[in-house]
């Protein structure tokens, strides 16, 4: 029954929406399962048998994976570490941190299966020098997590010291995985070896067959031991042997050693027979060739038993053959990385994560029986061979909700002795799902390869990858920078083979090479290189070669070319090979021909890395994880990013890194497909009235408590959120809390709130927010209500606050309608029109308690609608005076403007008129008579009444009612 995994606990737990939200295009559950189809075809379709030599043909195969891995189980493991602790570990002494780089780069890849280690998962280590090192870890029936500690310790006791023997640990390793040597329990369906070395192989010890004269037992004869005269008293039995040659299977050792001083090498190859030791005289490249062969052996043992032998060659080139750890990893169907002091621990984590993550492994199978040893496998071929069956294993890495691997090319070199037709029917796909289980065979159309006297010569091509600053398998592209560490170069050497004999001539020309190229990866302008789109639609590079080969006498002219193209990785990458390419040419015999350029034996890996002040960086993979690392400590992992996570990440490649935001406080992730989301460094919160739901900014006043959230995740695996208050009632320190969950704020007067986060990504630099709480306003009471008063008249008005320790008594206090009044301050309030409004008195805390008081205004004007004298005519006597209030009557009476503005007289010097204060007086002058007009002040309609009377002067004494006319008279 399958465990799962700790690490992915949480998705199982998680809502189907955030399933959806990590997968590509939301669609996770509907993804179709991973699976793998392939094809096959000739590497040169007709190929020359030359008189005295094999053809050289092979077959090129490429392997489509599809679909997509959802499902977070995996089986258990068996992995073993195998490490190398010669001397060359430490430089003989003049470097021991070097060695103590490995340890920790050991001490790392425990670690990292302590986190994503499961129930029936076993480990162990073969330490390694000359011979195998008693201090082996075997499995163990313990968990796995004492196991682990248990390699942590021993690799910290070890020492460097010896010579490199890689052959005895793989034989340690395949006893322990096969259960013959410290085993314990079931061995695991999924077994892998983590091979490390810093240098070649010089030590091996195998079993050989060795002829040699031996004494063997003949017969026992009876022999006469004491004689008296020719008669034989005793005999005795004695034994016969005669000297023969005979054949054993003993043990030899093959040893390469150095002179100290001069640096020349000599090997010395002995056995043991019989307690004696006997040396074989063997030329030191020869003994190289069986140590290494030795090895290979051995690796093809993994193969047989679908074991992975992950290799890394901790040096540089002229420390580690890297073309045979390749070899040695390959045939087992995974890969060997390079790996130097600055990056050892980061290559343990890369090839800890592949082997923890879900995978297809399978195989390709050629039968080759049916050809009755006619075709062969080539030496040198990453591929084994078994009763007549060649195999080559793959292993198919599917990261969680990533699409399909990118297509992988393999080539099977084949040779044959014989001209003919030779149709391969037998080419099989196998392989197990990702849940282990078996998927029937796939059979492959049959594919064939003719062999002819004479054609045009073959053009045998190899490619290898060569780093223009870092190794191909150690790419780094430096967001926001022209460093040239992302890019590489791939060289091909072609060499022209197979001519049927020396009489032959003619000339290979227009040769041009087309290399497909991976996604990810793109080509950097050079002459005579071109970028086209291949036959597959794919982009490629077309290289342009300027050279002809000719042909005569049996010699080729030159017997061989070289190319080379510049290449840059454009996002990260894992583990991509570069597809087969493809070499076309003309022969002047035989026309246009193609061949293929068999895919170098390398992988291309690339990290995207944005680097940060203090010697730090953060560097994105292929599977969208993040690490953020310490440069100055050999790129020790300080935080991790995880999937599923809340911060936004996604599972895809990256692509570049940018620091964005006050300070650099988040960082833009651009990814493969240009699709961009934010991650951050520093969390951020914010503050909401609990009962109105208003988001409050810093530095705002509420009345209401407030909760406080976090509204923005720091990036990052293990992040601890603390928050600190400051407020009147004190200081509380620093508490971690569940960020998922509201802080509440309640505490009367000004609150300072400060987050900040620890751990992942975190920057540690709180984020602070103030916000001030208050008593808020209850009840406004405006005294009198409502107010009453005249146009023009001010009126008073009191307001009282409840309750009365309220924090902020500030109020808004303005008239609706300020044509009917207006307030004037000082609570006073003047009418300005007849008509009805409000006062409105408005708490300004933030309560919303407002009160509406009406305010009436009442217009007291009377407006004055006429003016008339009491008569039409009045008698008055030379010198009197008549007051004109006497004998003038308003309409009405009450009027509020009655106020005389003018009083006029026709004839001045018969009456006249004088104002006194403000009374007007009619005086008579002199005998006759004039007309008085009074005219009242202006209304409010802009008239002005008017009226006008006869005044009529006749002498003093005389009767002013005598002789008048009707309504004549003074009244």
């Amino acid at each position: 029954m399958k465990q799962i995994k700790k690490g992915f606990l949480l998705l199982l737990m998680l809502p189907l929406l955030l399933s959806i939200l990590f997968s590509p295009a939301g669609a996770s559950a509907a993804a179709d399962p991973p699976s793998v189809n392939f094809s096959a075809k000739a590497s040169q379709e007709i190929i020359v048998k030359p008189q005295n030599a094999d053809a050289i043909g092979g077959l090129d195969l490429h392997l489509v994976p599809k679909g997509m891995a959802t499902n977070p189980e995996r089986d258990p493991i068996d992995l073993i570490f195998i490490f190398d602790k010669s001397g060359s570990m430490n430089e003989s002494g003049r470097n021991p941190k070097k060695f103590q780089d490995a340890k920790d780069a050991i001490d790392e890849a425990v670690d990292y299966f302590k986190e994503h280690g499961q129930p029936g998962d076993r480990f162990g280590l073969v330490p390694f020098d000359t011979k195998v090192s008693d201090k082996v870890v075997y499995f163990s029936i313990e968990d796995f997590i004492s196991n682990l500690k248990k390699i942590q310790s021993t690799v910290e006791t070890l020492s460097a010291s010896g010579g490199t023997n890689y052959t005895q640990s793989f034989e340690m390793a395949l006893g322990m995985l096969g259960g013959q040597t410290g085993g314990a329990a079931k061995p695991a369906d999924n077994q892998y070896v983590v091979f490390m070395t810093d240098g070649e192989p010089t030590f091996s010890n195998y079993h050989e067959d060795i002829t040699y004269t031996k004494k063997v037992f003949v017969r026992t004869e009876k022999v006469c031991v004491s004689s008296f005269l020719g008669f034989c008293l005793r005999y005795e039995d004695r034994d016969i042997y005669e000297d023969r040659k005979v054949t054993e299977s003993v043990l030899v050792y093959n040893e390469i050693w150095q002179y100290t001083n001069s640096g020349v090498e000599f090997s010395e190859v002995y056995y043991y027979l019989n307690g004696r030791k006997y040396t074989i005289d063997q030329d030191v490249n020869e003994t190289k060739r069986r140590i290494k062969q030795h090895g290979l052996n051995l690796a093809q043992s993994f193969a047989q038993k679908d074991i992975k032998l992950y290799s890394i060659g901790f040096g540089s080139n002229s420390e580690v053959d890297m073309d045979y750890l390749r070899k040695l990893s390959s045939v087992t169907g995974v890969t060997a990385r390079q790996a130097s002091q600055g990056n050892i621990s980061e290559v343990f984590r890369a090839i800890s994560g592949e082997i923890d993550t879900p995978s297809i492994s399978g195989e390709i199978t050629v039968d080759l029986n049916k050809f009755n040893g006619k075709v062969k496998l080539q030496d040198g071929a990453n591929a084994t061979i078994n009763n007549g069956i060649a195999t080559i294993k793959f292993d198919l890495k599917y990261p969680l909700n990533q699409s399909a691997p990118q297509p992988i090319d393999f080539s099977l070199p084949l040779s044959f002795t014989e001209a003919g037709d030779y149709v391969f029917d037998n080419i099989k796909l196998s392989y197990r799902d990702i849940d282990g289980n078996a998927v029937a065979p796939i059979t492959h159309t049959p594919v064939k390869i003719s062999v002819k006297d004479d054609a045009a010569p073959s053009m045998f091509g190899e490619m290898s990858l060569k780093g223009v600053i870092n190794n191909p398998d150690n790419l780094i592209k430096v967001s926001g920078s022209n460093e040239r560490t992302n890019e590489f170069n791939v060289n091909y050497s072609l060499t022209p083979n197979g001519l049927f004999n020396s009489q032959v001539n003619g000339n290979l020309s227009n040769i041009q090479i087309v290399q497909p190229l991976p996604s990810g990866v793109s080509l950097i302008p050079s002459d005579g290189v071109k970028l086209i789109t291949g036959q597959d639609g794919r982009p490629a590079a077309q290289i342009t070669l300027g050279q002809s080969i000719n042909y005569a006498s049996g010699k080729f002219s030159p017997n061989s070319l070289a190319a080379s193209l510049n290449l840059k990785g454009d996002y990260a990458l894992n583990n991509v090979k570069m597809p087969t390419a493809y070499v076309t040419y003309k022969d002047s015999r035989f026309g246009e021909q193609q061949a293929s350029i068999a895919p170098a034996n390398q992988f291309i890996n690339l990290r995207v890395r944005l680097n940060e002040m203090g010697g730090k960086a953060y560097d994105g993979y292929a599977s969208g994880v993040i690490n953020k690392v310490d440069l100055n400590n050999n790129n020790a992992v300080l935080a991790q990013t995880e999937f599923p996570n809340d911060y936004g990440l996604k599972p895809k490649p990256i692509k570049d890194m940018e620091f964005v935001g006050d300070r650099n406080t988040a960082i833009k992730i651009t990814y493969s497909d240009n699709d961009e989301v934010t991650i951050y460094l520093t969390p951020d919160f914010e503050m909401t009235g609990q009962d109105s739901g208003t988001v409050y900014k810093d530095g705002d006043v509420t009345n209401e408590k407030v909760n406080v959230d976090v509204t923005q995740l720091v990036a990052g695996k293990g992040v601890k959120y603390y928050y600190s208050i400051e407020n009147p009632a004190g200081n509380l320190g620093w508490t971690e809390f569940d960020p998922s969950k509201s802080i509440v704020l309640d505490e009367i007067g000004k609150n300072t709130i400060r987050i900040k986060g620890e751990g992942g990504f975190a920057y540690n630099t709180p984020v602070e927010k103030d916000i001030t709480l208050q008593v808020p306003i209850e009840s406004i009471n405006v005294s009198p209500n409502p107010l009453e008063m005249e146009v023009d008249e001010v009126k008073s008005f009191t307001v009282n606050i409840s309750p009365l320790n309220a924090s902020n008594k500030d109020l808004d206090i303005y008239i609706e309608d300020q044509n009917i009044a207006e307030y004037k301050g000082d609570m006073r309030i003047i009418g300005k029109a007849e008509g009805e409004t409000y006062l409105v008195v408005k708490a300004k805390d933030g309560s919303g308690i407002t009160v509406r008081v009406p305010v009436i205004v009442k217009d007291a004007y009377i407006a004055l609608k006429e003016i008339k004298f009491i008569k039409s005519v009045f008698k008055i006597e030379e010198g009197e005076e008549i007051a004109l209030s006497d004998v003038l009557i308003f309409n009405p009476n009450n009027a509020t403007d009655k106020e005389i503005e003018s009083l006029l007289s026709n004839l001045p010097d018969k009456v006249s008129v004088r104002k006194e204060g403000s009374e007007w007086y009619i005086i008579g002058e002199e005998i006759g008579y004039s007309t008085i007009t009074a005219e009242a002040e202006k209304q409010r309609d802009q008239s002005k009444p008017k009226a006008s009377a006869l005044f009529e002067v006749g002498p003093e004494g005389e009767n002013p009612d005598s002789g008048g006319s009707n309504g004549a008279g003074r009244w």
